[in-house]
């Protein structure tokens, strides 16, 4: 990843993957994120590449413990901000982190972070982060996702699928891409399948004509 490509991103406001809801997938399959937690427990939940994803508050808010990482201490800042709190900040190295509202946001390259630091996870909330990275860091980050959740962890993720020149991020990451990437280490079933391509004129605009978003639930093995 390029650290200033994604800040200059946040300064200018070129933020549309951003949105000001909680994911409407995440609502409607989140038990199947949360399916290997025993009773009574608080899932932890990894959310990377989170951004100020309103997703955050949706899990804390949901009876999960989410856990973030970002990139850019900006849009950490500005989840805080836009739920009208003061977040408590650490420092872990060469890491800030931030915590607020059962939410915590860990500021800093996600390929370097470790269980070490981070901990291990019953669940991996991916919406924007595999669709946002390019190819050739698709398979580092699928197998640095493995090390971060133990065998039966969850994975929730959004994909999304076009034809038309590259124009990503966001990026389109097909179907055997995706088992490609994630065969080897999670049970994976797709969930849904949905046209997006009449909700998002950009895409047309730039010569996209088809676009479908793809959900896949994943166990790890």
């Amino acid at each position: 990843m390029d650290p200033e490509f994604w800040r200059e991103r946040w300064r200018t406001g070129q933020i549309g993957f951003h949105k000001e809801d909680a994911n409407e997938h995440l609502a409607t399959h989140y038990a199947k994120l949360t399916g290997s937690v025993r009773l009574g427990a608080s899932p932890r939940i990894l959310v990377p590449l989170c951004g100020k994803s309103r997703d955050l508050a949706f899990l804390a808010e949901n009876g999960a413990d989410p856990v973030g990482v970002e990139l850019v201490q900006a849009a950490a800042e500005a989840f805080f901000d836009e739920q009208g709190v003061t977040a408590q900040v650490t420092r872990d190295g060469p890491h800030a982190r931030y915590e607020a509202l059962d939410v915590q946001i860990v500021v800093g390259d996600f390929f370097e972070m470790t269980p070490a630091e981070l901990g291990t996870f019953d669940g991996i909330w991916d919406r924007a982060a595999l669709i946002a990275l390019p190819p050739e860091l698709r398979v580092r980050y699928a197998q640095h996702l493995s090390t971060l959740v133990e065998p039966g962890a969850r994975l929730l993720l959004v994909t999304m699928v076009f034809d038309g020149p590259p124009i990503g991020p966001p990026h389109s990451v097909s179907d055997d891409e995706v088992h490609a990437l994630f065969d080897a280490h999670f049970k994976l079933e797709r969930l849904g399948d949905h046209d997006l391509l009449a909700e998002s004129p950009r895409f047309s605009e730039r010569g996209v004509t088809t676009l479908r978003e793809h959900v896949w639930a994943g166990v790890r093995r």
